[in-house]
């Protein structure tokens, strides 16, 4: 079960989606203390890690549940990503991977060359190609 708050605006969907930096790669360990999620945009895991919370955009709401990626409070993660600040100078890492080791799993979020999974557009028409009729 995945516990979701509301936030304000955390940052533009093409603002992140397009600013993925390896040269500025980090990996963090930490526990999983919140999952933001909003009507539109990316989810928002929020880990701590010695008693601050780091905020790791992950992918949209939809890619999410199409994956089945399962992300609860609670767990340990181990996130790769890249810094990265909003126009308003908010600090964010965005998720290549995360691996959950509570369930043993990995989720990757970035392709080879670091663009986002969910952007060849064939798995989310896909999920929706079934409601069309002919």
């Amino acid at each position: 079960m995945i516990f979701l708050i509301t936030i304000g605006q955390v940052a533009e969907a093409q603002e992140w989606e397009e600013s993925y930096d390896p040269n500025t790669e980090i990996a963090i360990k930490g526990k999983i203390a919140e999952i933001i999620q909003r009507d539109r945009g990316p989810v928002v895991i929020g880990i701590t890690k010695h008693d601050k919370i780091y905020n790791i955009i992950t992918a949209p709401g939809w890619y999410i549940e199409q994956e089945k990626i399962e992300l609860n409070l609670g767990d340990e993660v181990v996130v790769h990503g890249a810094k990265f600040f909003s126009k308003k100078g908010e600090f964010f890492i965005i998720a290549r991977s995360i691996h959950n080791i509570s369930t043993g799993k990995i989720y990757s979020f970035r392709d080879e060359n670091m663009k986002p999974c969910w952007r060849s557009g064939r798995q989310h028409q896909k999920r929706y190609w079934k409601f069309i009729t002919q």
